[in-house]
């Protein structure tokens, strides 16, 4: 017995700075991605050099709800750095959040050692009427860190040819 009371004390982790850290390191790589497809498009240095910070933490999450980062281009991202899962629990916070601004609701989680996953919603086909067609099913969908990347280079390009610009940006 007297062999583990001299074991070491287990380093406790803070919660909170897990999930703000998750939250700096989501934002940080979406705010690459947009700088990235403003340099592609041909943006002036100084629009893509503010567009480094676009995406940010929500300070205020906590008092007053909402996402977990804002100005996200049409997304509402909630971001989860947990060790227990709670997968359904958070989709149904997030789809929350995302309603009042007609937002697309996006889940990115992450495990200790593990990689993130996102979740969002997607289409599944289905047979169509026609032999060669098909039509689709809205569904929760689950997606690696790597494909929600390249997907999420495709949306802002989108929204950048539709006018839509970054937080902070004017033409």
């Amino acid at each position: 017995m007297a062999a583990i009371a001299n074991l070491p004390d287990k380093p406790r982790i803070n919660i909170r700075q897990k999930g703000a850290g998750g939250e700096r390191e989501i934002a940080k790589a979406l705010n690459s991605i947009i700088q990235k497809c403003l340099r592609e498009a041909g943006f002036d240095p100084a629009q893509i050099a503010a567009a480094a910070t676009s995406v940010q933490r929500n300070q205020n999450q906590s008092a007053v709800g909402g996402n977990d980062l804002s100005h996200t281009m049409g997304m509402s991202l909630e971001v989860k750095r947990q060790e227990t899962l709670s997968i359904n629990t958070w989709w149904r916070q997030c789809v929350a959040a995302a309603k009042p601004n007609c937002e697309l609701p996006v889940l990115v989680y992450r495990q200790n050692n593990r990689s993130w996953r996102v979740v969002t919603t997607g289409f599944l086909h289905l047979p169509g009427l026609d032999p060669n067609s098909y039509s689709s099913f809205t569904s929760r969908v689950e997606i690696d860190w790597d494909t929600f990347q390249l997907w999420f280079e495709h949306w802002v390009n989108r929204k950048l040819s539709l006018g839509e610009l970054p937080n902070g940006m004017d033409i």
